[in-house]
């Protein structure tokens, strides 16, 4: 008995010792506000900027929108540590006015692996 607690002690110590490597974003800001923009048949885009503060390549895995007049560019390759990298989102505005808050969700290989950005404004 003693020998299956001293094993099963070493095991955990061994386990809890491991550290996961992983990717991390680090975003100068994760919010955009365009403010009062005129209407138009423009698409308005904003950068997000971030770095991968983790030790291994951030890969961004899946990137949705919260509706089709939100879009989205995101790197297709992987980040290195320590590296910075850009996500542009975009917001239609053609046919539309009134204020929008639309989201951009991003899956990737970090902890928590989704990540939230959000654009706002009001078109007047």
């Amino acid at each position: 008995m003693k020998k299956i607690f001293v094993l099963t002690l070493l095991l955990f110590a061994i386990g809890s010792g491991v550290s996961k490597a992983q990717a991390s974003f680090s975003f100068e800001h994760t919010a955009h506000d365009f403010g009062v923009v005129k209407p138009g048949t423009d698409t308005l885009w904003c950068d997000f900027v971030f770095v991968n503060k983790g030790s291994e390549p951030l890969e961004i895995t899946s990137v949705k929108t919260s509706c089709d007049c939100t879009l989205a560019k995101w790197p297709k390759t992987a980040i290195q540590p320590g590296k910075k990298a850009t996500i542009k989102g975009g917001f239609k505005i053609e046919g539309k006015s009134g204020p929008f808050d639309k989201s951009i969700i991003i899956i990737a290989n970090t902890s928590p692996a989704t990540t939230f950005l959000t654009i706002t404004g009001d078109i007047k």
